[in-house]
């Protein structure tokens, strides 16, 4: 009696952490909706209506009422919420895309109406969160690979901006202009996302791993916008040159050294600080040494921002990742019931002897 309701005991508390996990993404499907709402809907409905009256009123009511709705629809449908956190990442991921094609689609067949944008956005946001929730269900994907994914559609689309102001295509007439920024930018976000899908099916990419990749590739932007700065060219074209050749140089060099190592999400959180931390130190050591412009303290940023990734990386070592409650629950129950099967094997033969089995620790 005493060992099944011990049993009964170990087999509850897995479940519960196998529920807490599977609910993990609650909360960010909620905030991503409201703000949606209260971001895009609350004053997008009007503006698409254009009313003629009470304009003002009309406007702050619909944005309050917007606010909520997507708030308290959110929670209702997201009621016994079971799909973890990688379903909602998917979720997120498709509605940037969503919003991304939204306002992309309409420039490509209508010049310059705003109205257009704003209700192709409303209408493809939700679309593209059903997209991304329909590929979250065909498996294969963890919480690192649906991060880098949707970072990558940003990056993408970034580029997609990007290459087409490189070639200059400012003597284009404006309706022409915006097609080809557009078209380049919906070209760009698949792209993006599947080459950044690439690098974490290649070696299965942990979400904390996954964020220091990320940090790779904000860093290769950063340093290519310095290199530029320093010389003060005094035109842009030279620093998008400049980020766009330097980003893919910081993510191979970020998922060089990451691979074939383990990084909590707080760890990877603390190497990240870690590095914002050594850019403010690096600043304020060239300003203590008479720097006297931004431009010459970037130049010891540049130097202690790797600093802060190397030493807080060494100094979180010890902070392995921890077990998933997949492995550490199957392990713990199973080790468990192997003890008692062999102890009621061996009282079968008429060699008892007590097993003592702790199923159970609390402290106060």
């Amino acid at each position: 009696m005493t060992i099944s309701a011990s049993l009964a005991i170990a087999l509850s508390d897995d479940e519960q952490l196998e529920n807490s996990y599977m609910s993990k993404g609650r909360i960010p499907i909620v905030l991503t909706t409201t703000a949606y709402s209260a971001g895009l809907y609350g004053w997008g409905i009007p503006y698409i209506i254009d009313p003629e009256n009470n304009v003002t009123r009309i406007y702050v009511g619909s944005e309050m009422l917007a606010t909520f709705t997507g708030f308290a629809l959110s929670l209702l449908a997201t009621n016994n919420y079971n799909q973890g956190p990688v379903t909602s990442k998917m979720i997120q991921s498709g509605a940037l895309v969503g919003t991304l094609y939204g306002i992309a689609l309409p420039a490509m067949f209508t010049p310059r109406k705003d109205k257009a944008y704003v209700g192709g956005a409303m209408i493809m946001t939700p679309v593209g969160a059903l997209v991304g929730y329909r590929l979250s269900k065909r498996g294969g994907i963890g919480e690192g690979d649906a991060e880098l994914i949707n970072f990558g559609s940003i990056i993408g689309a970034g580029y997609g901006l990007a290459i087409p102001y490189l070639i200059n295509i400012e003597d284009k007439n404006d309706f022409t202009e915006f097609r080809i920024y557009a078209g380049s930018a919906m070209v760009g976000i698949p792209i993006g996302a599947l080459a950044f899908n690439e690098f974490s099916q290649r070696s299965g990419i942990d979400k904390g791993r996954a964020r220091l990749i990320e940090l790779g590739t904000c860093m290769g932007i950063y340093y290519g916008f310095n290199f530029v700065w320093m010389r003060d060219p005094g035109k842009s074209r030279p620093y998008i040159g400049s980020m766009i050749a330097t980003l893919p140089v910081g993510t191979a060099i970020s998922y060089l050294l990451t691979n074939n190592k383990e990084y909590s999400e707080s760890r990877s959180m603390l190497i990240i600080l870690g590095t914002i931390l050594g850019d403010l130190s690096g600043r304020g050591i060239a300003y203590l040494f008479g720097a006297d412009s931004f431009r010459i303290t970037s130049i010891g940023a540049m130097i202690m921002a790797p600093v802060g990734t190397l030493t807080s990386t060494m100094l979180t070592k010890n902070m392995t990742k921890t077990k998933s409650w997949q492995s550490s629950a199957l392990i713990d129950v199973s080790s468990k019931l192997a003890l008692l099967g062999t102890s009621y094997i061996l009282s079968r033969n008429g060699n008892e002897f007590p097993i003592y089995i702790d199923f159970c620790n609390i402290a106060f």
